[in-house]
């Protein structure tokens, strides 16, 4: 039996790092980190939905980037 290795892609790699920090955010959004956790892992999730063309996606990414960075400075 023959095991073919697939390199990993930086997106896909990225989008692991941002799938596991959105794992954590939400049980710590009473506080600001868990604000900051959820912007940097959608941050980290939009370069994936860019590279497969989702643009339904990449819009709701930013628009909840918007969202989440207002709210760590209390603007909303």
């Amino acid at each position: 039996m023959k095991i073919i290795k697939q390199k990993i892609q930086f997106t896909d790699k990225l989008a692991y790092m941002g799938t596991g920090i959105l794992l954590v955010a939400p049980y710590l959004v009473s506080y600001q980190i868990g604000f900051i956790l959820l912007a940097v892992g959608i941050t980290l999730l939009t370069p994936q939905v860019y590279k497969a063309k989702q643009w339904n996606l990449v819009l709701l990414n930013c628009s909840s980037i918007v969202g989440y960075t207002l709210q760590i400075f209390n603007i909303i």
